[in-house]
């Protein structure tokens, strides 16, 4: 159940920039083989990053794969630019796939190409990045179409005008404070089942998630699993708000308990042992929103999982099993997986 093959795009430095690589299981079934430097890497180089900024990927780009930039504008700025290149990361007559330009000055995002030694059509929408704030920009490529999310809502499909695999650099310049770029993840199956190498998902490890709720989400989980088929944490988003449809925090004696019951919205956390469901806890506002991507951080301490969505520490679950044997992932429910990693603690915090 827990083997299979893995794959990885990487970006390497250049003479000012910096990157590293991202790995991520083949499918259902599949291992997660995610090597501990990758996000060393990145976030060592995270307030080190020179603009312009130029790199080269080490392997082609796949469909579903995703280019995640994440940086700060200044009061000052007029604009900065998103360049992926074919052959060189200039302008030097070489094709250009996809050119973004945040502007400031006219209050639009600009998408066009660049072929043949000479650009297309220009592609215009509202800029929703204000002056002075942090950004998420994600360019998230599929066979026909780039798809744009800027501060994880979807603000572009942008066709391609020139093949998707002739994208080979990228570059990033103009009035822009850079502090984190990697590309990763691929196309996964929803339900999603996979081992975790090495040695598992042990206290010191995080596991990361990227992923998307769909628009009519009722609900999603995130298991992680012991050797024997226990479940250490069951981490269920709901957003049905049917109130007769609530779960008490104890299940009633001579009943089965079903942890996808239909519920107020929340998140549910709880954990399945010798075949029983413990107690739920569900304290707090559920942070998660149909159609807003998310990333979630599950870090594996001595004595507790910490959980933390989009960089902000959401709950805190008392260990019920043997935290050193988590052998297992399952995901399923009503959302897109783009993305898992396995890191350690330290670099995740950083």
């Amino acid at each position: 159940m827990f083997r299979s093959r893995s794959k990885s795009v990487a970006i390497s430095k250049s003479s000012d920039g910096k990157g590293g690589t991202v790995k991520a299981g083949r499918g259902h079934g599949s291992t997660v083989r995610l090597p501990v430097y990758l996000r060393e890497q990145i976030m060592a180089d995270s307030k080190a990053y020179n603009i312009p900024y130029r790199s080269k990927l080490t392997e082609r780009i796949e469909p579903g794969q995703t280019l995640i930039i994440r940086g700060k504008t200044i009061d000052e700025s007029k604009r900065f630019n998103i360049n992926l290149h074919k052959d060189s990361p200039d302008f030097s007559g070489n094709d250009v796939p996809l050119h973004l330009s945040i502007r400031f000055d006219e209050g639009k995002i600009v998408y066009n190409a660049y072929t043949k030694g000479t650009w297309g059509k220009e592609e215009r929408a509202k800029n929703p990045i204000k002056k002075g704030e942090a950004f998420d920009i994600r360019i998230r490529a599929h066979d026909s179409k780039f798809q744009v999310s800027i501060n994880h809502k979807e603000v572009k499909n942008f066709e391609h005008r020139i093949p998707l695999n002739s994208v080979s650099h990228l570059s990033i310049d103009g009035d822009v404070v850079l502090n984190h770029v990697q590309w990763g993840g691929k196309y996964y199956p929803v339900p999603y089942e996979s081992g975790i190498a090495a040695d598992g998902l042990v206290p010191g490890k995080t596991l990361v998630v990227y992923g998307t709720p769909e628009k009519k989400a009722k609900k999603f989980n995130i298991n992680l699993l012991k050797k024997n088929g226990d479940i250490a944490l069951h981490f269920n988003p709901r957003f049905d708000e049917k109130a007769n449809g609530f779960m008490c925090a104890k299940p009633t004696p001579g009943k089965d308990y079903d942890p996808f019951i239909e519920s107020n919205e929340s998140v549910v956390r709880n954990s399945l042992v010798n075949g029983e469901w413990g107690n739920e806890e569900r304290e707090g506002k559920n942070p998660f929103e149909r159609l807003t991507a998310f990333d979630l951080e599950i870090r594996n301490e001595e004595f507790a999982f910490q959980i933390f969505v989009n960089g902000e520490r959401f709950a805190s679950y008392a260990h019920r099993v043997d935290p050193h044997d988590i052998a297992g992932l399952q995901i399923q429910g009503d959302l897109e997986l783009t993305g898992i990693q396995v890191v350690n603690n330290q670099v995740a915090q950083e």
